[in-house]
């Protein structure tokens, strides 16, 4: 499954938010659709962040522990604490509900739009179904120096991150064992 960089869908609450003021940053990724497959943004975002990790499963044990300790390093700063177990399964996502640690402010067929904003960052990410093609998008606003220091230790990865995603989510969706596993 081929998934390449490309700009912003038009169009999308994604873009509004990118074109409602400065970011810091914005970017997406593609994938095409196969032909006569039908997918839905909503279960696109369910599938790809539900454990949106390299961590393999032995693993997870360790990630919750990981994520445990953030939160109370973290919540000082006024970052907000992630809410991912790996004994959960993410639901549906639906407006003023979460999945994951986002917070959910739009669900359609078509897109869903989650972000959060805390004391450092606002960030918006986006699942967008539409033309035959799979997206996911990113935009980035820091809020502060702290934001952009916090920014500057994961923007190296974010490329990799969204293209990963993507594949695990839209590989998922499409029920390919063989790419989700590779995904993984």
């Amino acid at each position: 499954m081929k998934v390449a960089s490309c700009s912003i869908p038009d169009d999308t609450a994604l873009a509004r938010f990118r074109d409602s003021g400065k970011y810091t940053h914005a970017e997406a990724a593609e994938s095409l659709i196969p032909d006569q497959e039908k997918v839905d943004a909503r279960e696109l975002a369910r599938l790809a962040m539900d454990r949106p990790s390299l961590t393999p499963e032995r693993a997870f044990w360790l990630v919750d522990l990981w994520i445990r300790v953030q939160a109370l390093v973290f919540r000082p700063f006024g970052v907000k604490p992630n809410t991912m177990r790996s004994t959960r399964d993410q639901p549906l996502p639906k407006v003023g509900e979460h999945l994951g640690p986002y917070e959910v402010f739009e669900a359609s067929e078509r897109e869903v739009l989650l972000g959060d904003m805390d004391k450092m960052l606002e960030h918006r990410m986006s699942f967008i179904v539409d033309g035959g093609k799979a997206y996911i998008g990113v935009v980035l606003r820091t809020r502060n120096k702290a934001g952009e220091a916090y920014w500057n230790q994961f923007r190296h990865n974010q490329t990799q991150i969204l293209h990963w995603s993507l594949r695990r989510g839209l590989s998922r969706a499409l029920g390919d064992d063989d790419y989700a596993a590779e995904a993984h």
